[in-house]
């Protein structure tokens, strides 16, 4: 997580936070068409450290060292969408589309003698990429990302991008386990004095069963 305020440093450098959490998709798909697939992501984080570094924000000034807390809100809705561009006669594929995101955030950062808590509600389309290759005894690689690269700023960190990798085992003509990690990065810098900038930087060890 990094909250900085404009032309400052990370106050919250260092801060983490380690838990379980679900992943809910529904994919509707057919192997020569278009696959449609409806992904809710939740996420709540409370974190709870000392600041790093002064931060300037929303009418409010915090001083490096005070003890604070920031409880994160970020419950997203994705819409997907991919058709074949790939197809290979031992069941190797990439599929490319596109998704729509509906992203809530919330962040309320708290200390000693100040406060202030800020919400959004945006909605961001994205590029889908999805691929994948057999490799032997009903096992396959399998990757799958939404991005949207950063414009006016920095590629990365200033843009939005949740990308998969793993391993995939058939389990039966419908059935899949999944055993892989997932990366949830994206943001943005302030353009102007009293803003903040909000990143943040979610990675996860993923266990995925279809049926």
């Amino acid at each position: 997580m990094e909250i900085r305020g404009f032309k400052q440093d990370n106050a919250t450098e260092d801060w983490s936070k380690s838990g379980p959490t679900l992943r809910f998709e529904y994919w509707r798909t057919k192997e020569n068409d278009w696959n449609y697939g409806l992904v809710f992501q939740p996420l709540s984080l409370r974190y709870r450290d000392s600041l790093r570094s002064d931060l300037s924000a929303k009418g409010k000034t915090f001083r490096s060292g005070d003890q604070a807390s920031l409880d994160y809100q970020f419950p997203t809705v994705r819409f997907s969408a991919n058709k074949p561009i790939f197809q290979n006669e031992d069941g190797s594929y990439i599929r490319a589309g596109g998704s729509a995101v509906v992203r809530y955030a919330k962040v309320g950062l708290s200390a000693s003698r100040q406060s202030f808590s800020d919400t959004n509600l945006l909605v961001v389309p994205l590029i889908n990429l999805e691929a994948s290759k057999p490799i032997g005894s009903g096992y396959s690689v399998f990757a799958r990302s939404d991005f949207l690269p950063g414009i006016g700023g920095h590629v990365f960190l200033d843009g939005l991008y949740d990308v998969y990798f793993g391993a995939r085992k058939k389990m039966g003509s419908a059935n899949d386990l999944d055993v892989g990690v997932r990366l949830f990065f994206g943001g943005y810098d302030p353009k102007k004095t009293d803003e903040y900038a909000n990143r943040i930087f979610f990675n996860a060890l993923v266990v995925r069963y279809t049926f």
